[in-house]
């Protein structure tokens, strides 16, 4: 029976269990792409801003999401970011228990969007929102480009 075609009783629903292979391979885009060279060659983040409403964003973005103008204008983001909301976990991703986890969502003064990594804090308590922040990044010949090069954020 065709996909399209109307089933008029119900003895006529079939159904089976199978799968279908997939195979794909994600890209970061243009504007990715190049966050992931900065921060792999120079161990820095990469914004672009909008030529037209001035907004910058990170990670690097190659449309405004206000304008949807292109963005050709980059700049490194050199200052150090703040901790804008955070959470401790003590379970894995099975349910288990295990050593507490604090992530945080890392924003930078004047840029819209963030990063959200891990913190290299011992204690949750120590934690404040408006924290000052800096990131702890792999050996530079260890870099590969992903947010995976940055070990986690530690106190600035």
């Amino acid at each position: 029976m065709p996909i399209l075609e109307k089933i008029s009783q119900l003895s006529q629903a079939r159904h089976w269990t199978d799968s279908i292979p997939l195979e794909f391979h994600y890209t970061a885009g243009v504007a990715g792409e190049e966050f992931r060279r900065e921060l792999k060659k120079n161990g820095r983040f990469l914004a672009s801003k909008c030529a037209k409403c001035k907004s910058s964003y990170v990670p690097a973005r190659m449309f405004c999401p206000t304008c949807f103008i292109e963005m050709k204008e980059t700049r490194t983001i050199e200052e150090a970011g703040y901790v804008y909301s955070y959470t401790t976990v003590n379970r894995n991703r099975t349910g288990d228990p295990s050593e507490p986890v604090t992530i945080a969502l890392i924003r930078f003064e004047g840029v819209k969007g963030g990063i959200v990594h891990k913190l290299n804090i011992n204690e949750s308590g120590r934690v404040t929102f408006g924290m000052k922040v800096v990131p702890m990044l792999k050996d530079m010949a260890e870099r590969t480009g992903a947010l995976t090069d940055i070990l986690a954020f530690k106190a600035a």
